[in-house]
């Protein structure tokens, strides 16, 4: 009997994670599933107002009328107090890291953006401690912010997916074709976010090819907002590229840090889609 209660609970587990997953999803076409999702942009949404007050005098007990000042008003002592708490907490235990070099915190992005995945669960005390401080905050942003990044990010999708559509079946196909490179026979989830980097988008492939891109930044608009995805598509084509860049330059006068591979996505990318337009 209790064998047979663990198998139902661990099959209504992965039946809920699926559908909260499902419920971000706003659009798949042939190479992306483009997703809007709370919580990922929750955490996002934290971080960098927890980056503004980084630079503030502000006192810790007074960081709420800093980092929220447009909804102060609605807050009562209690919320206020607890809201400082969630502030501090991001900007003292989680700006030090960087939200795409730090395996830590792209593990934790991916667990978000995925409906809770039982594949990234978060194991690391840091990471179960910044999804307590998440969900203390979540009744807050789902009433006074969500509302209006969502419709953003829904806004964004339906300015550009047209565009993006009718480009993809080329583009990607010639990008592989150029790399020598297939990418994953998964998908690429598209999370659009109010908040993505200063860069305003970054990839990584860990569990799955994930690109964080924020809908209202604003190099992302217009013609640029496909190129921008499919610049973002050709990071997961480029490691062979990559390896080879350096193997020619061992033993050279040239830093490992030389971002040559980036330059060549840049003028890859820009070069198939000015031929389209």
């Amino acid at each position: 009997m209790k064998l047979r209660f663990i198998v139902l609970f661990i099959a209504f587990t992965v039946v809920a994670q699926a559908a909260l997953a499902r419920k971000s999803e706003l659009h798949e076409s042939t190479y992306f599933i483009f997703q809007s999702n709370q919580k990922l942009n929750a955490h996002l949404f934290l971080y960098n107002k927890a980056l503004v007050c980084k630079f503030s005098k502000t006192p810790n007990d007074s960081l709420v009328h800093y980092a929220f000042k447009d909804n102060i008003g609605n807050f009562s002592t209690a919320d206020q107090q607890a809201l400082n708490k969630v502030i501090r907490f991001y900007r003292d235990s989680l700006l030090a890291r960087d939200l795409l070099f730090d395996s830590l915190m792209r593990n934790f992005s991916d667990y978000l953006g995925m409906g809770y995945s039982s594949k990234n669960k978060p194991k690391n005390n840091l990471q179960l401690l910044t999804l307590q401080t998440l969900k203390v905050f979540q009744p807050y942003f789902q009433k006074l912010y969500w509302p209006a990044i969502d419709s953003a990010n829904k806004l964004w999708l339906d300015a550009n997916k047209a565009q993006i559509l009718a480009l993809e079946d080329k583009i990607v196909p010639e990008l592989e074709r150029i790399y020598k490179t297939k990418l994953p026979a998964e998908k690429i989830r598209v999370d659009l976010t109010c908040y993505a980097t200063w860069a305003g988008a970054y990839s990584y492939h860990d569990s799955f090819c994930h690109v964080i891109f924020s809908s209202v930044y604003k190099s992302n608009q217009g013609d640029l907002a496909a190129e921008v995805i499919f610049h973002e598509t050709s990071h997961f084509l480029v490691d062979k590229l990559s390896e080879q860049i350096m193997l020619t330059a061992k033993n050279k006068d040239v830093k490992k840090d030389l971002n040559l591979w980036h330059h060549i996505i840049f003028y890859t990318t820009g070069y198939l889609m000015e031929k389209e337009y």
